[in-house]
């Protein structure tokens, strides 16, 4: 592709394609070159299954989807972004039109890499997912040899490092894990969904530098719990052996103990002990662990690493399930947390196969609506009485059949033609003068 953009080709043929000369990897003494993330956690994932936390066991992407509320964050978000239309648009002098002919389409629309099984939804879905896990989701665009775009190659994260060369170009050295040889594409050819970071450069992952402590202590919080009910002990009194009792009856008094308060079965049993024993009553209540608490406002932590309502989690203890409250704050969500991750994807798939040209890719977000019937027939009603859409193009959305007249916009609430509501008042007939015959 390199070599082809260098001659004219391409859509990068007004201005010169200098191929890259790669610089050596980064090291201490130049540490400028390797501009990926490389600080060691490929090793910390190998030796102990994640960076370290502060609280709990050790937390990297994989084990963080265990947590069910993270689980439930990544794949809502990417659900939701895997099922939206993802369309081609052409500009035109009368609006925009969906170019169903443009080679992206099939693409974006069917198999974003033909030859390979996965299809369309599967791409984005993953692409997503990676933005959210890992901070940066990536696909190799591949060319034919007439440099047109023949498919989008998805990329797992970890392959993935960014590489600045001795010209100052940024390249991005994949490092495959099928047996191929490793690979070096220069950033044009780079789909690179980065997310929140802080060099314009790539995005961080939000498990290990924001939320591996509150995910660790959640993992942490339910292990507790787990060992509580898989051991429990929860005697009602206390038992005091004497102090000169010999090894061999201190033995038999734990084995006692773990054969008959062990284990969940045996929870609230009272324990006999050997002559000399000492009872003491115990008062402790299991509201006093404040297990149950804890664990949920590490529930509403997590939501907010990745801006999805408590709602949406089922958490709903602080408030109602039904009414306006919630339906509010699902709206916000699509419009705080969900657009501006589809934003992300449009922009890079705008500027890297079609620029700001006569062709755009936009997802289709009024598809969201169909999730609730009522609300999107309200708002196409509104619509149609507004003039914004014709009655045949209210009835292609839903798959009906165009209707005679349908064509016509129609304005207020009498759905009155657009045409007839703009033509000029007919002027009053001529009146007869007085006597007149």
């Amino acid at each position: 592709m390199g070599l082809l953009t260098l001659f004219g080709f391409g859509r990068t043929a007004l201005r010169e394609r200098r191929e890259p000369t790669l610089a050596p990897v980064a090291s201490l003494d130049n540490p400028t070159v390797n501009l990926s993330e490389v600080d060691g956690t490929w090793f910390a994932d190998w030796a102990m299954g994640g960076a370290a936390a502060k609280f709990g066991p050790a937390v990297n992407e994989r084990t963080a989807m265990a947590v069910s509320a993270v689980f439930r964050c990544v794949t809502l978000i990417s659900g939701l972004i895997a099922n939206l239309p993802l369309k081609v648009f052409e500009r035109t002098p009368e609006g925009r039109r969906e170019a169903t002919e443009h080679r992206l389409n099939r693409l974006l629309k069917l198999e974003p890499m033909p030859g390979s099984p996965m299809v369309a939804h599967q791409f984005k879905e993953v692409l997503a997912q990676s933005m959210l896990m890992h901070g940066n989701g990536y696909a190799i665009i591949r060319y034919d040899q007439a440099a047109r775009v023949v498919g989008l190659e998805l990329v797992l994260p970890w392959l993935v490092e960014i590489l600045r060369t001795t010209t100052g170009r940024r390249v991005y050295r994949v490092s495959w894990d099928d047996g191929r040889p490793v690979e070096y594409i220069d950033w044009e050819d780079m789909l690179h969904v980065a997310g929140p970071g802080f060099d314009g450069v790539q995005g961080v992952s939000r498990i290990r530098y924001a939320a591996g402590d509150s995910i660790g202590l959640a993992k942490l919080l339910e292990e507790q719990t787990g060992f509580a009910h898989a051991n429990a002990s929860s005697p009602s009194v206390f038992v005091e052996a004497p102090a000169n009792m010999k090894p061999d009856s201190f033995k038999r008094f734990k084995a006692q103990w773990a054969q008959d308060n062990g284990g969940w079965r045996n929870a609230g049993k009272a324990y006999f002990g050997d002559a000399g024993s000492k009872l003491t009553v115990l008062q402790m209540k299991p509201v006093d662990l404040a297990t149950i608490d804890s664990r949920r406002y590490q529930v509403a932590d997590i939501s907010r690493f990745f801006g999805v309502p408590l709602s949406l989690l089922n958490e709903t203890d602080k408030s109602t399930s039904w009414g306006s409250g919630i339906a509010e704050q699902h709206l916000a969500f699509l419009g705080y947390t969900l657009d501006a991750d589809l934003s992300r994807i449009e922009n890079v798939l705008n500027a890297r196969l079609l620029g700001d040209g006569r062709y755009y890719v936009e997802f289709e977000r009024s598809a969201l609506l169909a999730m609730d019937p009522v609300t999107s027939a309200e708002v196409m009603q509104t619509e149609i009485s507004s003039g914004v859409l014709t009655i045949n193009e209210a009835r292609s959305m839903r798959n009906r059949p165009p209707v005679e007249g349908g064509d016509t916009p129609l304005v207020n609430s009498t759905n009155k033609p657009l045409d007839q509501q703009l033509a000029p008042p007919k002027p009053p007939p001529p009146q007869k003068l007085p006597g007149a015959i």
